[in-house]
């Protein structure tokens, strides 16, 4: 069986495995919001090809603190540095990811096949 993989199949892939990985819950710390809906979000532009389909480029919030709130991801230019200050990232994982966002990748069928075995596990 020979699947299509394309940019929305992979992304759709990408934010169950985001949402799953965190335990189906918000990673904003200490989020006290009762939202039944969540959010994948990336950390770094889904512009970088190396980001689109990452895994580690990628955190579970809850409406509020993706868009809707003042301290939300949109929103807040110091989102990244909370996540750092209460342990829910660290800088030394920001570095790593920014290294890998640097990284020059063409968004291949090839890079998405390997991109797709990568998430498929949260089929």
């Amino acid at each position: 069986m020979i699947i299509k993989l394309t940019d929305k199949k992979l992304l759709k892939l990408w934010g169950q495995a985001v949402i799953e990985r965190a335990g189906f819950k918000c990673e904003y710390p200490d989020c006290n919001v009762h939202y039944t809906q969540l959010h994948p979000h990336h950390l770094y532009s889904r512009r970088y090809v190396t980001m689109r389909y990452n895994l580690d480029a990628g955190i579970s919030l809850c409406p509020y603190h993706h868009t809707m709130g003042g301290l939300s991801a949109h929103h807040d230019p110091d989102f990244k540095s909370v996540l750092v200050a209460t342990g829910v990232r660290t800088e030394e994982f920001f570095d790593r990811l920014r290294e890998e966002r640097n990284r020059i990748q063409k968004n291949t069928a090839a890079w998405k096949l390997e991109c797709y075995k990568k998430l498929s596990h949260y089929l």
